[in-house]
C-alpha cells in the first residue's frame, strides 16, 4: 500500500515518524495545497502539490494529518477530485483522539514518557473542591461552532483586560501585580502570571477557549493523592528539532537574546538547556495542570527570565507576529518541565481542540 500524509507541519512530521516506527511502513511523500515556501523534502521524503501527485492517489491511503481547523477544507477537496473515505485506498482524518493515540505509543517507546490513563483511579471521588483551572478566554476569540459544558474546576479567565472596555469573563487577568496590558506580547501567559499571584489552590493549571486537556476528576484526584505532579500535552515531534517549530514564529534576533539571557542567568546549566533545544521534542501551547508547588516553581523560573527578554526584545524596534513573548514562553516552558523530568512525576493527557 502505497501512503502519504496530507500536511507538511508538525502533526504530518509526528506521525511520519510515528509510522515509520510502530509500523515499519513508509511514507510515499508529504502532500501539500501550495508549495510556496515550503522544502522540497522534510527527512529526504520528497513534499509534493496535490496537483503533482493526483494522478497515483486512486491506489493510496492519504492520512490528513493537520490541526483540525484545516481538516474540513482539506477532505472536501480530496473529495471533488474523486477521493473517497475508507481504507486500504482513500483518505482518512487523523483527528485529535487519533493522533493522541497514535503520539501516546511512539512517545512512549521512544521517550519512556507516561500517559495518564496508564494509572489507575478508584473510581468517581466527588467534587474536587481545592481546584482552580483557569481557561484563557480573550473578547476576539472566534465563536466555537456549538457549546461545550464545562467542568466545575474550570474557570474562564479573561486575558488582556486592561486593554478593553468589553468583559466577557467575571475573571480577568487584572490586579495591582498583573501582565494584562501585555497580552499582546505574552497571550495566555498572562492568565499563568495571574494564577502563579492570585491563585491558592492546591491544583491549578491553563487551559485556552479552543484547546483543553482531556482529563477527569478520577484522574486530578492523582494529583491530589500525590501519585503525579503535573499533566502535560504530548510533546511534538519537530523537524530537524525543536526549533523546526519555534523558528517558524520568532526572529533569529529574538532567539538569540533568549539563549543569551538564558547562558547568563544559568551558566552552569545553559549547556544542558542548549542541548535540550537541539532535540526533536517541544512542550506547545504553555497548558499544563499541576500540584500549586510545581506550579509556583515553573512561574518563579519562567517569569523573570522573560521579563528580561522581553525588555531586551522590545529595546530593538522589530516588526514581529502577536504574542512572540508567549511563543518564547512555550520554549521556555518545554525547557523547564524537560529538564526536571526526575524532579516531578510527569504525565501526559489528550490535547482536545474546540471548534
Amino acid at each position: 500500500m502505497t501512503m502519504y500524509l496530507y500536511g507538511a507541519g508538525i502533526v504530518a512530521y509526528g506521525a511520519y515518524k510515528a509510522i515509520r516506527e510502530l509500523f515499519g511502513m513508509t511514507v510515499k511523500g508529504f502532500i501539500v495545497t501550495d508549495k510556496e515556501g515550503q522544502s522540497c523534502q522534510i527527512d529526504k521524503v520528497p513534499v509534493f502539490s496535490l496537483g503533482e501527485c493526483e494522478e497515483q492517489l486512486s491506489d493510496s491511503l492519504i492520512i490528513i494529518a493537520v490541526p483540525a481547523e484545516y481538516q474540513d477544507s482539506i477532505e472536501w477537496e480530496l473529495i471533488r477530485r474523486g477521493m473517497s473515505h475508507g481504507i486500504p485506498f482513500g483518505y482518512i482524518k487523523l483527528d485529535s483522539h487519533s493522533e493522541y493515540e497514535l503520539m501516546g505509543r511512539y512517545l512512549r517507546k521512544v521517550l519512556k514518557l507516561s500517559l495518564i490513563e496508564d494509572y489507575e483511579t478508584a473510581g468517581n471521588r466527588g467534587y474536587l473542591e481545592n481546584i482552580c483551572i483557569y481557561m484563557a478566554v480573550s473578547h476576539r476569540d472566534k465563536k466555537l461552532s456549538r457549546r461545550y459544558e464545562e467542568e466545575p474546576w474550570i474557570q474562564k479567565i479573561q486575558v488582556g483586560a486592561a486593554l478593553t472596555n468589553v468583559k466577557i469573563s467575571e475573571a480577568t487577568d487584572q490586579g495591582e501585580d498583573s501582565l494584562s496590558l501585555k497580552n499582546e506580547l505574552y497571550g495566555e501567559l498572562t492568565a499563568t502570571y495571574y494564577a502563579w499571584r492570585y491563585n491558592r489552590s492546591a491544583i491549578t493549571g491553563i487551559f485556552h477557549y479552543r484547546r483543553v486537556l482531556e482529563v477527569s476528576g478520577e484522574q486530578l484526584y492523582l494529583i491530589e493523592a500525590g501519585m503525579i505532579d503535573v499533566i502535560l500535552p504530548l510533546p511534538f515531534v519537530c523537524f530537524p528539532d525543536a526549533s523546526g517549530q519555534y523558528g517558524r514564529y520568532l526572529l533569529p534576533q529574538d532567539i538569540e537574546i533568549m539563549e543569551r539571557v538564558l547562558e547568563e542567568r544559568e551558566p552552569e546549566e545553559y549547556g544542558r538547556l542548549a542541548a535540550i533545544l537541539k532535540t526533536p521534542y517541544l512542550y506547545n501551547y504553555n497548558m499544563l495542570v499541576a500540584r500549586k508547588e510545581v506550579f509556583d516553581d515553573y512561574c518563579s523560573w519562567l517569569f523573570p527570565l522573560l521579563e528580561e527578554i522581553t525588555d531586551r526584545c522590545e529595546r530593538e524596534k522589530r516588526m514581529r507576529k502577536p504574542r512572540y513573548i508567549g511563543r518564547i514562553g512555550e520554549v521556555l516552558t518545554s525547557l523547564y518541565f524537560m529538564r526536571n523530568k526526575k524532579n516531578w512525576r510527569i504525565t501526559h493527557g489528550e490535547k482536545v481542540w474546540r471548534v
